[in-house]
């Protein structure tokens, strides 16, 4: 017999990532092109490429769901900017080699407002007079509204811009996407979970569009399908917790669509960002939670405690994957089993029906 030979495979990931670097990334991308005499307003500049270069549909997606807000309305705390929507996590590893701990935290009164995220956001992330370094931060939105995204937009470095700008665009277009990259640029790594699904619930059919009557967007825009015609069973299993089964007698079943959006950024294992933007039927009604849901991890689910973080972020990404597909697969397949029920019996009914009028055109 041969040798033994071991099979080795190099590892994709930057050493670099590894290490604690010093990386100057405190300008705003929006600062940075207004000194290029950049015109538009600050959603148009953090958007749009220098060069003109951004997709057509990217464009139609954010001008339409954020028309009628304004950066001004956020900095003024206008009913725009007062839902109750955001869970902010940062603090600092106090390790200057290890990563290990609970860290040196910034408290947040949560759940934020939009203003309440842009004023903390526009804080200096290191060097701070009175606070720790925000060196990990975890930003959760449920419900993306526009004036959330007027208050990240406006507050993004340079390094954060694009991949924050498409994190977006995809969970506001239901778009799927999951995979690690390294963006063009100072090395920085970009681990992307974006996921569309289908959920099964009985509950007030929603407006029209036709019918919105020119107000403001609240949420990202997602169909539903009326399912009454199946006559699906009252006895579903509920997926999640937080759900009432009590219901009234203006609710039908139908099909909704949601979206889970992760995205974790940043320059090595203790300075990275993670972006959570999760609709509200999943999670359920983030204002509504209580002081001690707040002290678990919005972005995974609750299923990890904020003062036992997971520093390295691919170890977070992954932990979050493994949470969240969790999720997305209850979902599918108590949607599959009521449909699998329903048809059966729609079918049979439909099959009963034919044969008796076949009897009688026959006999």
């Amino acid at each position: 017999m041969g040798e033994h030979q071991e099979v080795c495979f190099e590892n994709s990931w930057a050493p670099e990532f590894s290490k604690r670097r010093e990386i100057h990334d405190e300008e705003t991308y929006i600062k940075s092109k207004r000194k290029f005499n950049a015109d538009g307003d600050d959603l148009d500049l953090f958007f749009r490429d220098s060069e003109d270069t951004t997709p057509r549909c990217e464009v139609d997606v954010w001008k339409d769901f954020c028309c009628g807000v304004s950066l001004s309305d956020v900095e003024a705390g206008t009913s725009a900017a007062r839902h109750e929507v955001v869970w902010l996590d940062e603090r600092n590893c106090s390790s200057e080699r290890e990563l290990k701990g609970r860290g040196d935290e910034r408290r947040h009164a949560n759940p934020l407002t939009a203003t309440g995220l842009y004023r903390a956001l526009k804080e200096p992330r290191f060097h701070h007079e009175n606070l720790p370094d925000a060196a990990r931060r975890l930003i959760y939105v449920s419900d993306l509204n526009p004036a959330c995204i007027f208050a990240l937009a406006a507050t993004a470095s340079q390094s954060q811009a694009l991949v924050l700008r498409k994190a977006i665009c995809k969970h506001l277009a239901f778009q799927a996407s999951i995979g690690a990259k390294i963006p063009a640029g100072p090395l920085t790594f970009q681990l992307d979970l974006h996921l569309p699904f289908f959920i099964l619930r009985k509950e007030t059919p929603p407006l029209e569009e036709p019918t919105r009557g020119g107000k403001l967007n609240t949420k990202p825009k997602r169909r539903w399908t009326d399912l009454s015609f199946l006559k699906i069973s009252d006895t579903s299993t509920y997926t999640s917790e937080s759900e009432d089964p009590k219901t009234t007698e203006n609710e039908v079943w139908g099909i909704h669509e949601a979206q889970i959006s992760v995205v974790v950024t940043g320059s090595d294992d203790w300075r990275w960002v993670g972006y959570g933007f999760i609709d509200a039927e999943i999670d359920g009604v983030l204002a509504e939670s209580s002081s001690d849901d707040l002290l678990f991890d919005q972005i995974a689910a609750a299923a990890l405690e904020v003062d036992f973080p997971i520093w390295r972020p691919r170890d977070y990404w992954l932990k979050v994957f493994e949470v969240r597909i969790g999720q997305v697969r209850k979902e599918w397949d108590d949607l599959a089993h009521k449909l699998e029920q329903s048809i059966g019996t729609y079918v049979r009914g439909q099959t009963l029906v034919m044969m008796f009028l076949f009897y009688i055109l026959c006999y």
